[in-house]
């Protein structure tokens, strides 16, 4: 019974994997195709729905996921494809992380850049991290390719990174211990604030 179990887990993750993957190919078609209008959207309500996907999709995985400033409101300007933005982010902070227990902290703040009024979004986590060389590579289209080490098709990120161009905003990865990226990331976007 002990196999049996293990053996539907993994089907049952192989199979939220390829859910994912042509959800992230879908969505990836319509931002190319410009379909999707933005709107002001709350971005914890948002980060709420992500964390409950991501806790359903990787049951077997001892998560620990804290939010600093989910009781607040904070609106963006964006659209339903901010969900699947802070998924991916979330679903990479999992994948690569080796440790029994996979840490993430989000933090919202707002911050001025340019005139313009943005919420700033901090996704940290104690994965294995980037190194240097990969951190811009990450969001391009098709990057697992290069990288033989890596998992998944290379969707992911480069979705991530076109939704957050077609809302005006920014995208990059630092180490989450300056210096250190083996200490694992902190993702980091910046999306246009409304109202």
């Amino acid at each position: 019974m002990k196999k049996i179990k293990e053996l539907l887990e993994i089907v049952r993750e192989q199979v939220i994997k390829g859910a994912k993957l042509v959800s992230n190919i879908h969505n990836l078609s319509r931002l190319e195709e410009n379909k999707i209008s933005i709107n002001s959207i709350e971005v914890c309500s948002v980060i709420k729905d992500a964390l409950n996907s991501i806790r359903k999709s990787f049951q077997a995985r001892n998560i620990d996921i804290k939010v600093d400033s989910v009781d607040k409101e904070f609106h963006v300007q964006a659209n339903e494809l901010l969900l699947d933005l802070f998924e991916n982010v979330l679903i990479n902070s999992v994948k690569y992380n080796e440790n029994p227990i996979v840490e993430i902290l989000i933090r919202i703040s707002k911050k001025q850049k340019e005139s313009i009024n943005y919420i700033q979004l901090e996704f940290m986590d104690n994965g294995i991290g980037i190194t240097d060389d990969r951190k811009k590579e990450i969001f391009q289209k098709g990057y697992k390719k290069k990288d033989k080490h890596a998992k998944g098709m290379g969707f992911g990120l480069s979705l991530v990174s076109k939704i957050i161009t077609s809302y005006n905003g920014e995208i990059w990865v630092e180490d989450r211990v300056r210096g250190d990226y083996s200490k694992g990331c902190n993702f980091t976007m910046l999306i246009p604030e409304t109202i």
